[in-house]
């Protein structure tokens, strides 16, 4: 082989040894490779998994927890931040049909097949399991006090959580602790939300209900233009929705008042995002608007964006149809640069704060951050939470702490089949443990 003959292979093999340095090495994401884009790799870890046989599930971010649950009917439950393994738990049956979990600051909650499963937050422990009238359509929401789990049937059951009940009789526990149902119309396809005021979801027959959540007793119902199949978002004083014909709304918590509509034109299916500066929509056909979150105002669009991950105070990172990491300027929607991870097919939408996480189907799990944000850049209460109500925004808020009024039979008072029962027969189908 002569001179020329090898200086030309070494000058193959060195580009085709810089090509692979520009992406992520068995899938995990280099430092050297992040911080071309402003960011650093904070941890890095698989979840208990068999890899020859399961697969990733569900990914659930939610109070300062990353749920991660498996097909082989594994939850593995890390601290979001520190990548800490707080427990790793079972959930019913391998190979039974999930739905994402959930987590408040006491309890973790999951479904498999027609059971559901209330775990200690801090141990894992099985506190309870009930047996469901039906299989969930959707992942389950948890308050400070309930458990909300939409069924294929249409109907959200709703079980009461674990408390010190001193000045109830047994008797008077058992019947409390027995499902509590409301029969809306149409199916959930996404999770409730619960806010200080209420527990709300959206349905495929293009309502958006509202109910206290304890008694289950409706505040409202809105009416949307067509389906419901997004998520919703709750921000400050405001619950952003979405409808399948391409409508943004914009209601006021917690009275359920318009306060503006937007149409992008095109189906809208993934959850809105709404940051202290603004509302983030994404519709089917691909592509982002950033909408003023007071008056439903364009304020940019940018094309080529398929999916939200999270946003930091000047960036939005999202995912392009490659599944590569597009990376924005959230004022402007100028492109600042796209990360290589096709084989991590898992990004989770981050509501909550800056963080992105992303996994394999297999189980790798790791966490990036911009270099200069050390703590969590949090997505809280919005500048317009206090704003005086535009001249013309009719309310009906009633007083701190009232009450709305439901019909003595327990049917919707506004009309339609919706209602909401005691089911007294779950009860022999409660499985304690102890």
């Amino acid at each position: 082989m002569t001179s020329r003959a090898i200086a030309g292979l070494a000058l193959v093999f060195f580009g085709m040894a810089a090509a692979q340095a520009a992406r992520p090495v068995g899938d995990v994401i280099s430092q050297e490779t992040a911080q071309r884009f402003g960011l650093e790799r904070t941890w890095a870890t698989h979840v208990e998994l068999d890899r020859a046989r399961g697969r990733v599930a569900h990914v659930t971010l939610q109070a300062g927890l990353l749920l991660v649950q498996t097909d082989q009917a594994t939850v593995h439950v890390l601290d979001a931040e520190t990548r800490q393994t707080r427990w790793v738990g079972h959930v019913g049956r391998a190979g039974g049909v999930t739905s994402p979990p959930a987590a408040n600051e006491k309890f973790v909650v999951s479904t498999n097949g027609g059971m559901l499963y209330l775990f200690d937050r801090e141990t894992g422990k099985v506190l309870w399991s009930r047996k469901m009238t039906s299989v969930p359509s959707t992942g389950p929401a948890i308050s400070d006090s309930r458990v909300y789990v939409p069924l294929v049937t249409g109907m959200i059951s709703t079980y009461r959580l674990p408390s010190d009940k001193k000045d109830e009789t047994p008797g008077e526990q058992k019947l409390k602790d027995n499902a509590l149902n409301y029969a809306g119309k149409g199916i959930a396809y996404q999770p409730p939300i619960v806010t200080p005021a209420s527990v709300l979801w959206g349905t495929d027959a293009g309502n958006i209900y509202s109910l206290t959540t304890d008694e289950l007793l409706p505040v409202y119902r809105f009416k949307a233009r067509d389906s419901v199949l997004a998520g919703l978002m709750h921000r400050g004083s405001y619950v952003f929705a979405a409808s399948r014909d391409g409508y943004v709304y914009c209601l006021r918590d917690p009275n359920g008042t318009p306060r503006w509509q937007f149409s992008i034109g095109n189906p809208i299916v993934e959850t809105p995002m709404a940051t202290n500066d603004g509302v983030y929509v994404i519709p089917e056909t691909g592509g982002i608007y950033k909408l003023a979150i007071d008056t439903g105002e364009e304020l940019w669009s940018s094309p080529g964006v398929f999916r939200f991950v999270s946003a930091s105070p000047t960036r939005l990172y999202t995912v392009d149809s490659a599944g590569r990491l597009l990376i924005l300027d959230a004022r402007s929607g100028a492109r600042i640069g796209a990360l290589a991870t096709q084989n991590l097919p898992i990004k989770v939408f981050n509501r909550d704060n800056d963080r992105i996480y992303l996994l394999s189907t297999t189980g790798l799990v790791q966490c990036l951050r911009e270099v200069a944000l050390k703590e969590p850049a949090w997505h809280g209460v919005t500048p317009v939470d206090n704003a005086t109500k535009a001249e013309g925004d009719e309310t009906t808020e009633k007083p701190k702490g009232a009450k709305p009024e439901a019909a003595d039979d327990g049917t919707d008072p506004f009309g339609g089949s919706d209602k909401m029962s005691d089911d007294g027969d779950d009860a022999d189908a409660m499985e304690d443990e102890n």
